[in-house]
């Protein structure tokens, strides 16, 4: 009777530590079917706001010399440099990341390079930010707010609300922020550009440029140099 017992005891054992097993598979599986289902929305949202970005951005946003648009070298005319700094620190204002791409223009000057919308849209935000300085923001019909910091001077007749097109000059690249209004001369002669999008939340977050960036190097529009 004693040996009956305990192998009805060693029995049930058996079974709950396969049930156990089996719960702990199913768990494992759901985790595992769960991130893979998450990875594939990621993939998926992302190619979605490629295209959609992609279908808005038209020009490189400086622009270039008038006389470099007839040689036959101009595919290797450089204006600026710049680089993959996406979430790289700045310590200005207290600790934090960096929101977007920075063009280094190759004339440390302010006032010689013009700025131009890389999209249509509407003007907002134009004014003096602490740390974007003499900065400029475009809405696109799909609501992304294309960003650009940092201006020694705006085109004339440029107004809050006012449509824009791609092309359009907006400004000079400068070095203006990182102070009280009119600050200059803190970091070298740059365009910053940044992209903020709606996702899933009502607050704005910001993607990388440089990747659009790149691929808009030969979509450019020529101007006159001051």
């Amino acid at each position: 009777m004693k040996r009956r017992q305990n192998s009805f005891i060693t029995a049930k054992r058996k079974v709950f530590r396969i049930r156990l097993i089996a719960l702990l598979l199913l768990v494992v599986w759901n985790s595992l079917l769960a991130n893979r289902l998450r990875t594939v929305r990621q993939i998926t949202t992302k190619k979605v706001l490629d295209k959609q970005i992609l279908s808005e951005l038209q020009y490189f946003p400086l622009a270039f010399q008038n006389e470099h648009r007839e040689t036959t070298w101009k595919a290797k005319v450089v204006i600026c440099n710049y680089e993959d700094s996406w979430q790289s620190a700045r310590t200005f204002g207290g600790a934090r990341k960096h929101e977007g791409t920075d063009l280094m223009t190759i004339r440390n000057e302010r006032g010689i390079y013009p700025i131009v919308s890389m999209t249509d849209g509407t003007l907002e935000q134009m004014g003096w930010l602490k740390l974007g300085g003499w900065r400029i923001g475009i809405r696109s019909a799909s609501g992304t707010y294309y960003y650009y910091a940092h201006l020694e001077s705006y085109a004339p007749d440029l107004e809050d609300g006012m449509a824009v097109h791609a092309g359009q000059l907006l400004g000079f690249a400068g070095d203006s922020g990182y102070g009280t209004e009119g600050t200059t001369g803190q970091f070298a002669v740059h365009l910053h550009v940044g992209i903020y999008i709606h996702h899933n939340t009502d607050k704005e977050e910001a993607i990388n440029p440089y990747p659009y960036l790149k691929q808009l190097e030969q979509h450019r529009i020529y101007a006159d140099y001051p």
